[in-house]
């Protein structure tokens, strides 16, 4: 059984290979001699293949082209970063002076409108300042945080671009509004130490208007009256009284805007009892349209 089984390897070929290759019998199959199969067909494959000559990687021309296009993209983008970021800042440096605008005016209606009552009197005033008694919590906190009885005064600093807030803490009973011809006794207005605060900066104008409604007289049976301008003063004196309305134009610089300028109005009416409009007391005013 060994033999025949030793036979039988030998027969199928397993226990001695043809040591001739794929590549030399396909070759004598198709006539040509043995071992040199390998060598036409790697120069064959080489022929067939032209691309396997061109080297790999970027031309020079290629490069300059990606360049600049890389170059053009770049400058744009950073010039509109720069741009948003200029307009960011100038924005950040205007938002703060708005604020200031806003919050003055703010503080300016809430002390107007809590004039203090029987002080009509001691109002006054002119074209960029003005000056009155009110019940208002202080500014300078080491004085209390309640309201109290104070003197306050806005003005604007042209010098410094600024408008001006003082105030007083007023210590004893005001005198009242004198008889007559008299004037004022102000060496009964008794008041502590003065306080400024600059509640506003880059402040280019500050216009005050006083608004005064001469009295209409009316009979019994007649028809009503017709509107009445009001007369629009650029100052108001002590002794005349307080007036029915005033008028506040803020205006301060904004890089932002086309006129480099922008301008907050206040206008708010009394609401405690005003003085009426004397026209001979008043007429020699300087009045304008």
């Amino acid at each position: 059984m060994s033999g025949d089984f030793g036979f039988w390897i030998l027969d199928f070929g397993l226990g001695n290979p043809d040591p001739r290759s794929a590549a030399d019998e396909a070759a004598e199959r198709r006539g040509g001699p043995r071992g040199e199969t390998s060598s036409v067909a790697v120069r064959k494959s080489k022929i067939q293949n032209p691309k396997s000559k061109i080297p790999s990687g970027f031309t020079l021309a290629e490069l300059i082209v990606a360049t600049t296009v890389l170059t053009v993209v770049m400058t744009a983008v950073y010039t509109a970063f720069g741009s948003t970021i200029r307009a960011w800042r100038v924005g950040e440096s205007q938002l703060h002076v708005f604020q200031d605008a806003r919050t003055a005016l703010s503080v300016m209606s809430h002390e107007l409108g809590c004039v203090l009552g029987g002080t009509e009197h001691l109002f006054q005033g002119g074209d960029d300042e003005f000056e009155f008694f009110t019940v208002t919590p202080p500014m300078n906190v080491d004085k209390g945080e309640g309201p109290r009885v104070m003197w306050v005064q806005y003005r604007f600093n042209r010098t410094g671009h600024t408008l001006v807030r003082q105030e007083a803490l007023v210590t004893d009973p005001l005198p009242l509004a004198p008889r007559g011809e008299d004037e004022v006794d102000h060496s009964r207005i008794k008041m502590g130490r003065k306080y400024k605060f600059e509640i506003a900066r880059n402040v280019r104008d500050f216009a005050v208007t006083y608004y005064w409604i001469p009295p209409v007289k009316t009979k019994p049976g007649e028809p009503p009256p017709q509107w009445v301008p009001p007369v629009t003063l650029k100052r108001s004196e002590e002794g005349w009284g307080l007036p029915q309305g005033i008028r506040v134009d803020l205006t301060i610089q904004d890089d932002t805007a086309t006129g480099k300028e922008t301008t907050f109005t206040l206008a708010t009416a009394f609401r405690g009892p005003t003085t009426p409009y004397n026209e001979h007391k008043i007429g020699g005013a300087e009045e304008f349209e």
